[in-house]
C-alpha cells in the first residue's frame, strides 16, 4: 500500500508538471528553466521536437547521475526520467482542447501553481524530478560548489537564451511563473509540518515542567541558565509544539507565571523521537531494495 501511495504521488506530481507545460508554458510562449527550457531552446534554434529534447536530456542526466552518484541516487529520479516525457507526449495530444484563459498574467500564475504543486508532490514523496537538477549535484560532489547557486546559474543561462527570441511580455510572465512555482513548491513541502519552538525562562520551572509533561503531554528539555543582570541561576524549558497546542501552552505558562520570559519561533522541520517520520524519509530506499 505504501509503495502504491509512493508511486501515485509521483505520478500525480509529474502529471501536474506536464499539464503546466502543455497548457500554459508552450501555448503562451513563456520562458522556462530545466529540461523544459532546453526543449524550448532546441525547438526555436534547430527546430528539434520539444518532447524529444526533454526526453534525451532527462535520459542523459539520469545516466550521468547513475554513474557518478550511484544506484540509490538514480532511484530517486527513475520515475521522473522515463514517465515525465511520456506524460508530456500524452497530455500534448489533448491539451489544445483545454482553454482556460486568454490573459498571459493569469496563465503564468496558474501554470506556476500547477508546476509548483507537481514538483512539491514529487519531492515530498522522497523522489526527484531529475533532469537539470542532477548536474549541480554532480558538480557539488567534485568541486563542492553550492547546489542552489549552480542550479540558479543554469536556469539563468537558459532564461537569457530564451529572452533573445521571446517578447518582453512573455519573458516577464515566464519569470513570474518561475517565482510562483517556487512559492507553491515551498508551501507544499512545508504544509502540515510547521511547528513552534518554545523557550520559557521562569523561576516556576518545576510547575511549568508539570504543565508540559502532564497537562500538555509534551516532551521538553531543561537548560541551565544564568540571568545577565543579577547573575541568578535558573532553568529554562525548551520544547517544540504544534500550532494547535501553542495557544494552550501560552495560556498555561502565563497562568502559572505571569512574568515568565517566553520566546516562540516557527520551525519548518523537526527530526527526532516523536517527530521524525523515518518511514517517509527512507521510502525511496525501501522502494529500491524491496
Amino acid at each position: 500500500m505504501r509503495r502504491f501511495e509512493f508511486v501515485m504521488k509521483i505520478l500525480i506530481g509529474l502529471l501536474l508538471l506536464a499539464l503546466s507545460v502543455n497548457v500554459f508554458v508552450l501555448p503562451f510562449g513563456f520562458i522556462s528553466g530545466g529540461t523544459t527550457g532546453l526543449g524550448i531552446i532546441g525547438r526555436y534554434f534547430w527546430h528539434w521536437n520539444f518532447n524529444m529534447v526533454v526526453t534525451a536530456a532527462n535520459v542523459i542526466m539520469f545516466i550521468i547521475g547513475f554513474i557518478v552518484m550511484g544506484k540509490k541516487f538514480a532511484a530517486t529520479t527513475l520515475l521522473a526520467t522515463f514517465i515525465y516525457p511520456v506524460l508530456l507526449e500524452v497530455t500534448s495530444r489533448f491539451t489544445d482542447k483545454i482553454h482556460l484563459t486568454n490573459d498571459p498574467l493569469v496563465a503564468c500564475v496558474m501554470g506556476g501553481i500547477l508546476a509548483g504543486a507537481g514538483i512539491g508532490l514529487v519531492i515530498q514523496s522522497g523522489a526527484s524530478t531529475g533532469g537539470m537538477d542532477i548536474p549541480p549535484i554532480v558538480l557539488n560532489k567534485f568541486f563542492h560548489w553550492p547546489v542552489a547557486v549552480v542550479m540558479n546559474l543554469f536556469d539563468l543561462t537558459e532564461l537569457l537564451f530564451q529572452a533573445t527570441f521571446s517578447p518582453i511580455t512573455k519573458t516577464v510572465c515566464g519569470i513570474i511563473m518561475l517565482f510562483t512555482t517556487t512559492f507553491i513548491m515551498n508551501r507544499i513541502l512545508t504544509f502540515g509540518h510547521t511547528s513552534y519552538q518554545v523557550l520559557v525562562i521562569s523561576s516556576q520551572y518545576a510547575a511549568l515542567r508539570n504543565l508540559f509533561i502532564h497537562d500538555l503531554d509534551k516532551g521538553l528539555t531543561l537548560l541551565k541558565v544564568e540571568t545577565g543582570y543579577h547573575l541568578d541561576e535558573s532553568k529554562a524549558l525548551l520544547s517544540v509544539v504544534s500550532q494547535k497546542d501553542l495557544h494552550r501552552l501560552r495560556s498555561g505558562v502565563y497562568a502559572i507565571d505571569p512574568h515568565a520570559f517566553m520566546i516562540v519561533s516557527k520551525v519548518t522541520e523537526v527530526r527526532g523521537e516523536n517527530f521524525t517520520d523515518w518511514t517517509k524519509i527512507n521510502r525511496t530506499e525501501r522502494f529500491l531494495n524491496s
